[in-house]
């Protein structure tokens, strides 16, 4: 082992290259950066290796030549895509993840230290029943997560739990937010359950009719993707000993599916939604809470979104989808 390095996964999706830029704007480039395709973004980095966090032959490859001062698992088979192929979501889901955990805890035990290791959850890991009206606390309705993705999820939670728990003078010192839906003003969704939040903004501002597949009452929790990365940073840079526990929510607005209608309504008169039922994506969504209690992390590590519902339209999602499609707002 020779040069620190971060370690992150799942470099080119949403949250990792928006984390690397953050990264980035901190100063930070001693950076290991993974993924299956090939760098899709200027990575200012240490080195980009594209490969898959199952080949066991890469890991030890990355055993052998760095020296790891911290780990963001960001690598995934999102919800939907999950249940289409639950086989290879496992795969990469569960095994991936726990090829992670022991890498760092290899690292660890050599070093006779403790490796910082972020794992995003969501609340795929929650299955509400008829609590749809309370604020899920983290401790709440976990048991019986209806799809492929939340089950792994709350595995890896559990899995990583009991090895911090188990880490006395080695070991990992797991961190991990369950996400709420995650709007980008910059890149297009693939593959998560609440994507119609995010879909509808670029079929508004493309001029298209947007076919949504859940119900117009269906409310969910969400947050920005600079809110994400922010609340990801601030976790990971706050002292063990402030940390209550392991596994933290985080939210800042939770509207119904109407409302990001109305929303778009504002900027885009013209724009055109048409209801299209899934009942597996609706079933999915109807399992997952309207609202979750996230003040451990406001409490803990100081957790406080910069966008709320107006802000993230009129500050971040409008203008900056705006300037990507080089459009401008009829």
């Amino acid at each position: 082992m020779s040069k620190k390095i971060i370690l992150i996964t799942g470099a080119n999706g949403e949250m990792g290259h928006s984390l690397i830029n953050m990264l980035n704007h901190q100063g930070i480039h001693n950076i290991v950066a993974i993924d299956l395709e090939p760098p899709k973004f200027n990575f200012k980095i240490t080195s980009f290796i594209q490969g898959s966090v199952l080949d066991n032959a890469l890991i030890n490859k990355i055993n052998e030549s760095f020296f790891i001062d911290s780990v963001y698992h960001l690598a995934a088979i999102l919800s939907t895509k999950a249940e289409k192929n639950p086989t290879l979501a496992n795969d990469v889901n569960i095994n991936g993840t726990m090829n992670m955990l022991q890498l760092c805890y290899r690292q660890a035990k050599e070093r006779n230290g403790i490796i910082p290791f972020f794992f995003p959850s969501s609340i795929a890991v929650y299955n509400i029943g008829d609590q749809r009206e309370i604020k899920i606390k983290e401790s709440d309705n976990i048991n019986l997560p209806i799809t492929h993705y939340g089950i792994a999820k709350l595995k890896c939670e559990k899995t990583g739990v009991d090895m911090h728990k188990a880490s006395q003078d080695f070991g990992i010192d797991f961190r991990s937010i369950r996400f709420p839906g995650i709007i980008s003003g910059t890149s297009m969704p693939s593959g998560g359950t609440s994507d119609y939040a995010p879909e509808m903004l670029h079929y508004a501002i493309r001029k298209q009719t947007y076919y949504c597949y859940v119900n117009s009452d269906r409310q969910l929790p969400f947050i920005t993707m600079p809110d994400a990365i922010q609340a990801i940073f601030n976790i990971m840079n706050r002292d063990k000993a402030q940390l209550s526990q392991n596994v933290y929510n985080v939210t800042s607005f939770n509207p119904k599916v109407e409302d990001f209608y109305k929303k778009l309504v504002e900027f885009f008169p013209q724009f055109k939604l048409v209801y299209k039922i899934d009942k597996q994506r609706q079933q999915i969504v109807d399992s997952w809470p309207n609202d979750i209690d996230d003040s451990c992390a406001r409490s803990d590590w100081q957790w406080n979104p910069e966008h709320d519902f107006d802000l993230a339209y009129h500050d971040y999602l409008i203008p900056n989808l705006q300037k990507k499609y080089n459009l401008p707002i009829q």
